[in-house]
């Protein structure tokens, strides 16, 4: 475009006499045209080039002929066919429902507001379901202790790989976790995973407490088998994560730790015997 203004502008140039520059500010230059660019007019005025902005410059007569001022260089003038701003804030019916559905994209922002919806099986003794409110997992992966009311993280510790003889096992120091829990004939522990990752990867091992650490059980007549606890998983969907529920029956007293099999993370707890009558 500024290639053939300008070639236009040359020729209008061979055939004018004297050519006048006119401002913004209503000065009149008069000279003659030499060449425009992005930023710049460049007039000869008395043999000397002269240089002026582009916004500052209002028409150029060529002779008889007047240019009309060249256009502002830092933005285009706006063009009447683009849509007006609110165009896009107003979507028809048919898109609204996809364009206000922000659920999946706040997976990487934090917890949903909405909490799990937890159950426990029949024949234990269940809270009342978990309200709007209630807290919720803070960090994925790692198992919490539901109680009916809200939940408590699990003792975090790295599992130790021993070995002792063709033994192998994993330790955790300390005899005893610092988390407590009271015997029940069910327990219920909440993990939150991101969509993809699977909670079968994580097993309960009874722990044993030898010489002042806590470490897990070896199979008898299984050679690297370890003691592990079953468990019922409960699927619940979340925005972005998925929230499961791992609900174990009959536990005893004792030491106890999950751990996915992708790591040597351990979430530690103890079950101690129940007060009479409970």
């Amino acid at each position: 475009m500024t290639a053939r203004a300008s070639v236009l502008l040359f020729s209008l140039l061979l055939a004018a006499r004297a050519d006048t520059l006119i401002l913004k500010d209503g000065t009149r230059v008069t000279g003659r045209w030499w060449s425009i660019d992005a930023s710049q007019v460049h007039f000869l005025v008395n043999n000397q080039l002269l240089h002026y902005p582009r916004p500052d410059v209002s028409a150029v007569t060529f002779g008889d002929a007047t240019l009309p001022a060249p256009p502002a260089p830092s933005t285009p003038p706006p063009a009447p066919s683009t849509p007006p701003p609110a165009t896009p804030a107003q979507p028809p019916a048919s898109a609204a429902q996809p364009a206000r559905a922000p659920t999946l994209a706040r997976s990487s922002a934090g917890p949903p507001a909405q909490p799990p919806t937890l159950t426990r099986p029949s024949g234990s003794a269940p809270p009342s379901a978990p309200s709007r409110g209630v807290s919720q997992p803070e960090e994925i992966g790692m198992v919490y202790f539901w109680n009916g009311r809200d939940l408590t993280p699990l003792e975090s510790n790295q599992a130790v790989e021993r070995r002792s003889g063709s033994t192998q096992y994993w330790e955790m120091p300390a005899p005893q976790s610092r988390v407590r829990l009271k015997e029940a004939s069910s327990l219920v522990f909440v993990v939150r995973l991101p969509k993809g990752v699977n909670p079968d990867g994580y097993s309960l091992f009874p722990l044993s407490t030898v010489n002042g650490s806590r470490q897990t059980r070896s199979q008898p007549g299984r050679r690297g088998g370890l003691v592990t606890w079953p468990f019922k998983i409960e699927i619940n969907n979340e925005s972005g994560y998925m929230t499961y529920a791992f609900t174990v029956r009959d536990l005893p007293t004792g030491e106890y730790s999950f751990s996915p099999s992708s790591s040597n993370d351990a979430y530690c707890f103890g079950v101690d015997p129940s007060a009479p009558g409970q």
